[in-house]
């Protein structure tokens, strides 16, 4: 695997070359034998594009399933709970629905019957998703990746807990927590804290399990490319980053038709009103040629003018109306000139006004707005 799981660009700069060492931290042997082919050579590379740190091996077999220590210390309850907390208090999920990403057999599942929350899981490993079950958990086999929606959807809040290191395809699984998500939803995400290891130097804390570690600005542009707002980014327990994010909202566009329609009406009102035959556009540029190709003009357009040389004698796509240098004008007596060039709309209405005073009507489209110029 020698390019980027994040951005897929090449992997290029090696960090750090770690022979023999084991293939798994997982499933070991039950049996002995001095023929076991269990090591393998692991070297680190950092992804030059987005920063973030892997391996450039294959994955271990079993990435999807989440495995922890059968009991949660009584520290680390602690520590979640405090989390918890501050993440129903600060972002008001009291009465939200909670979805844990990767949730082993419910170990911290269970933690969450403590608050005011309905809490659901997904976990690829079958069994553990039984035992979840067994215990009255709200969990659900499957995995978070590709297109999965989760019937039980879309959630408030996601949780995942350092499982995201473990992913080959990490923006599969952020893009589909973003789509199991309502609208503004929260999460919480912790992976083990590279910069911990810079600063401790604690290189037995690599493993070929941990495909990928993150850095903070590596784990921010994850999210954010696939969707989300970073609202929070803080140490947690000393060697784990905890993230906090927030599903970005899609732009609510505001009403173009409604304003095309308007131009459009003005523009036939005042070509009614005032007995127009003969109409010119002054403007090539990409506004104007976006107004000519989209809007219905009561008389047809005579051509265009326009003060840039290279675009004389050539026709303008989709319209298919002739440019004309600005000299065109002295000659042909124009009723009305509409200026199509927003940025510079005064000064070519004062052009005209100087230099083509056979022209009756001036309208400039700026902001918007039909704007008559005297």
């Amino acid at each position: 695997m020698r390019n980027c799981i994040l951005c897929h660009k090449i992997l290029r700069h090696s960090l750090y070359r770690m022979p023999n060492m084991p293939d798994r931290v997982q499933r070991m042997e039950r049996r002995y034998s001095m023929l076991e082919n269990d090591n393998i050579e692991l070297t680190l590379y950092q992804c030059d594009g987005c920063g973030l740190v892997q391996f450039d091996c294959d994955v271990v077999e079993y990435y999807k399933n989440v495995i922890r220590a059968s009991r949660v210390s009584d520290e680390l309850r602690r520590l979640r709970i405090e989390q918890y907390q501050y993440l129903v208090d600060k972002y008001n999920l009291q009465n939200k629905r909670v979805w844990e990403v990767g949730c082993g057999a419910g170990e911290f599942l269970h933690i969450w019957r403590d608050f005011p929350v309905e809490s659901f899981g997904i976990e690829n490993d079958p069994e553990l998703a039984s035992r979840a079950c067994a215990e009255g958990l709200h969990v659900i086999q499957g995995f978070a990746g590709d297109d999965y929606i989760d019937p039980r959807g879309p959630f408030d809040c996601f949780v995942s807990f350092n499982y995201l290191e473990h992913q080959p395809d990490p923006c599969g699984m952020v893009s589909c927590i973003y789509n199991n998500l309502v609208e503004g939803g929260i999460g919480l995400v912790t992976v083990p804290s590279f910069e911990f290891f810079m600063e401790a130097a604690s290189y037995y804390e690599f493993m070929r399990d941990h495909i990928a570690y993150y850095t903070e600005g590596a784990l921010a542009r994850l999210f954010e490319l696939n969707g989300f707002d970073v609202l929070e980014m803080s140490r947690f327990n000393g060697d784990t980053t905890q993230m906090i994010v927030k599903k970005r909202a899609m732009l609510q566009f505001p009403d173009f038709d409604g304003q095309k329609n308007r131009i459009e009406k003005t523009l036939n009102t005042f070509i009614t009103e005032h007995n127009i035959e003969d109409v010119v556009v002054w403007g090539a540029s990409h506004q104007g040629l976006t107004m000519m190709a989209t809007l219905s003009f009561a008389k047809p357009i005579k051509y265009v003018v326009d003060s840039a040389s290279f675009k004389w004698d050539c026709y303008t796509p989709v319209s298919h109306l002739l440019i004309k240098k600005p000299e065109a004008l002295i000659t042909d007596n124009i009723d009305l000139i509409i200026i199509m060039a927003p940025a510079f709309s005064d000064e070519i209405a004062n052009s005209i006004r100087t230099n083509y005073t056979n022209v009756k009507y001036i309208l400039a489209i700026k902001d918007g707005e039909v704007i008559q110029k005297e």
